[in-house]
C-alpha cells in the first residue's frame, strides 16, 4: 500500500478484534513469524515492514513510524485497535496513541526504549563500534554486532542463543542496512513521548526480557510508574525479541492483556 511517499509491505490475516504488531528496529516484520498463526487464529492481525526494513523503501525526507502506521491502519478501514509494538515498535505505537488517539485501543509495549535517557557504557560502546564499522562500508559486522548486543544480551556468549535465529535476526538486519537511506530522517518531537506521558492514559502492558540490556529493564520500571495505567511482567531467560525467542511465554503474558 502507497502511504505519504513510501510503499509499505505488510500481511493482513484473520478476524475479530484489531491487532497492529509493529517489529523491532534490527528485524523486520518476519519477527512475528512464531507468533503469527496464533494471533491470526484470535485477532484481525496487521504487520507492516516499517520504513527502511523488509520490504518497505526508505525515500529521502523526514518521516515517522507513527504517521505510517496511521495511514495504513486508515487505508485498511482498521480501528481502533490493540497495539504490540518492539524496541522501536513500542516507540512508534505510544507516538500513535498520541497522535491519532482514535485509532488505537490498548498498547503493550516491549522493551521500549526511551528519548532522553541516560544510556549505560556498555550500550554506548557497542553504538559506537557500530557506526565505526558502518563508516567502514562492513554492514557484516554491523549485523553482527546488533546480534550480540540485543538478542544475545548482555549475559549470555554466543553458543547460548539458537544459531538458526542468530541467523535469521543477522540476515534480516542485514537486510536492512541495504535500504540505508542518510538523507531519510526520522522525525524527532518537541517534546518527545517521554515527555508526555501523563497523557497515555489508555491501558499498557509493558514486557521485558530477564536477559535484555540492564537500561530497557530500568527504563520499563520508570514506565510503569510514570503511565497512568499500566502494569509490567518480566520474561524470564530471554533478551530484546521474546516473541522470538520465547514464543509461548510471549503469548501467555500477552493474550489475557488482548482478550481480557
Amino acid at each position: 500500500m502507497t502511504v505519504g511517499d513510501t510503499d509499505i509491505g505488510y500481511d493482513v490475516a484473520g478476524s475479530g478484534p484489531g491487532l497492529l504488531l509493529l517489529h523491532a528496529g534490527i528485524v523486520d516484520r518476519r519477527m512475528w513469524d512464531p507468533v503469527w498463526g496464533e494471533l491470526s487464529g484470535r485477532f484481525s492481525v496487521v504487520r507492516p515492514d516499517l520504513r527502511g526494513f523488509g520490504e518497505t523503501s526508505n525515500p529521502s525526507g523526514v518521516h515517522a513510524h507513527w504517521r505510517d502506521a496511521a495511514g495504513l491502519l486508515r487505508g485498511l478501514g482498521m480501528g481502533p485497535v490493540d497495539i504490540v509494538g518492539v524496541s522501536m515498535g513500542a516507540s512508534a505505537a505510544v507516538e500513535l496513541a498520541l497522535n491519532a488517539p482514535e485509532l488505537v485501543r490498548r498498547l503493550v509495549m516491549v522493551a521500549p526504549g526511551l528519548a532522553g535517557w541516560e544510556w549505560t557504557g556498555s550500550l554506548t560502546d557497542a553504538w559506537k563500534a557500530e557506526e565505526a564499522a558502518y563508516v567502514a562500508g562492513q554492514f557484516d559486522e554491523v549485523a553482527w554486532i546488533n546480534v550480540r548486543t540485543w538478542l544475545d544480551g548482555p549475559h549470555r556468549g554466543e553458543g547460548e542463543v539458537p544459531a538458526e535465529l542468530r541467523q535469521f535476526v543477522f540476515e534480516m538486519q542485514r537486510a536492512a542496512l541495504e535500504l540505508e537511506n542518510d538523507d531519510a530522517t526520522l522525525e524527532k518531537p518537541d517534546p518527545h513521548w517521554g515527555q508526555r506521558l501523563s497523557e497515555v492514559t489508555l491501558p499498557v502492558l509493558l514486557l521485558v526480557g530477564s536477559h535484555d540490556q540492564p537500561d530497557m529493564v530500568r527504563i520499563a520500571r520508570h514506565l510503569v510508574v510514570a503511565l497512568p495505567d499500566a502494569r509490567m511482567e518480566m520474561l524470564a531467560g530471554v533478551a530484546h525479541l521474546p516473541p522470538m525467542e520465547a514464543p509461548s511465554a510471549f503469548l501467555a503474558a500477552v493474550l489475557p492483556f488482548l482478550e481480557g
